[in-house]
């Protein structure tokens, strides 16, 4: 259930990857280039974000305790 969003990102043209190609058309006058360089990346897998998310909440947890 939690997945299958995610799952269906592909589907629509504005989630097909990191950055919308709409938004940086609409932008194009801007120097981003690490943003366009994110763009051409291909959007992570469901099982990569929630790897990172673990790994996010791990380590503020750890900074917490080492802090406190």
């Amino acid at each position: 259930m939690v997945d299958g969003p995610a799952d269906r990102a592909g589907d629509s043209p504005d989630r097909a990857g990191l950055v919308p190609e709409a938004w940086l058309a609409g932008h194009a006058d801007l120097d981003i280039p690490t943003l366009r360089e994110a763009a051409a990346l291909p959007p992570p897998t469901p099982d990569e974000q929630f790897d990172e998310l673990v790994s996010a909440v791990v380590d503020r947890l750890r900074g917490g305790l080492r802090a406190g």
